[in-house]
């Protein structure tokens, strides 16, 4: 690794941070109960609550030098709040935390020592724990010891959403994490930065702790907001960007089945789920575009997903109204 590591912490966690009321109190302890040398950097993107502000003053008298506080002069959004921090990062391991996310105690120190353990791999890849109105979630093993994957079988795990597209969830080596950026969209920037991260990481590890707290209990969270015109419209937008960068830079070596096939999950299953968890009503340009992404599917593509899913795909264009009875019934609901 090119960074020096008597001169840097062996990880830089990145926390945006936009009114998270307690969230962020919380976030910054649960990262206390490590030996692992480490730097936390916090970006405030313009909160209108005290949420930073009392972050500030807790420290204000004995800074810890782990913890980094800047803020944006106004409100960026999550992606270029992200590529503030990754620009002040120092160490050999960039992991991602959202304001309202916790780490499990030891984390950090897991992480270290698989690293060592597996001669530093370029990204490694953790469960996470999701914690919903309901009770809590763990994420789907991918493996029952540590297991180190090539770039194309992580790269189809990624295309097949075996791998969270949400930033937070894996452990990435700085020379990596750094060479790389967010793109400046409303929503899904995690999914284009997991794209162009593993299609280029060569080795990657695959973890079977849990070490990650996913906290979409919030009304505020975005997993829970009302799916209308304008949430479509904003997801849509950075489906067809995420389109669009696949076939320019991926279709040659992976083909177009995997894009496909992603396709039926999140412009599908995804659209139709967030609209059945926040209890909106049907809405017909929700419906067009998934309507209009089934037409287009091979049925080779449906036969790779779930039964679930192929439920719920196929009851959704038989009856919208039966497919959100059949979510707020099931784990997706919590």
């Amino acid at each position: 690794m090119e960074r020096n590591a008597a001169q840097t912490p062996f990880f830089t966690i990145v926390t945006p941070n936009h009114n998270s009321g307690d969230g962020l109190e919380r976030c910054i302890a649960s990262l206390a109960a490590n030996d692992t040398a480490y730097e936390h950097i916090i970006i405030d993107d313009a909160s209108s609550d005290d949420s930073f502000l009392r972050v500030e003053r807790s420290h204000a008298a004995r800074p810890p030098t782990s913890l980094v506080l800047r803020r944006n002069a106004e409100n960026l959004g999550p992606g270029p709040t992200r590529n503030h921090g990754l620009s002040l990062a120092r160490g050999r391991y960039v992991l991602f935390c959202d304001a309202d996310d916790t780490f499990v105690a030891g984390a950090l120190d897991t992480l270290k020592a698989q690293i060592v353990a597996f001669d530093c791999p370029q990204v490694v890849v953790f469960r996470y724990c999701l914690q919903g109105p309901q009770g809590e979630r763990e994420s789907t093993p991918l493996c029952s010891q540590p297991l180190e994957r090539t770039q194309m079988q992580a790269f189809t795990d990624f295309m097949h959403d075996r791998i969270v597209s949400a930033p937070w969830g894996k452990a990435i080596r700085a020379d990596l994490a750094c060479a790389l950026s967010f793109p400046d969209l409303p929503v899904s920037q995690d999914g284009l930065y997991n794209l162009e991260l593993f299609g280029r990481a060569a080795r990657v590890l695959y973890l079977p702790q849990v070490l990650y707290r996913f906290d979409k209990r919030s009304e505020g969270s975005l997993t829970r907001k009302p799916f209308g015109n304008r949430e479509l419209a904003r997801f849509h937008r950075s489906w067809q960007v995420f389109d669009s960068r696949y076939r320019e830079q991926f279709a040659a070596a992976h083909g177009l089945a995997l894009l496909e096939i992603r396709a039926l999950r999140f412009v599908g299953v995804s659209f139709i789920m967030r609209q059945a968890i926040n209890k909106t009503h049907d809405d017909d340009q929700v419906r067009q575009v998934v309507m209009s992404q089934l037409r287009q599917s091979s049925w080779a593509a449906l036969r790779q997903l779930s039964l679930k899913e192929k439920a719920l795909l196929m009851s959704y264009a038989f009856s919208p109204s039966l497919s959100r009875q059949l979510i707020r019934r099931s784990q997706y609901a919590s």
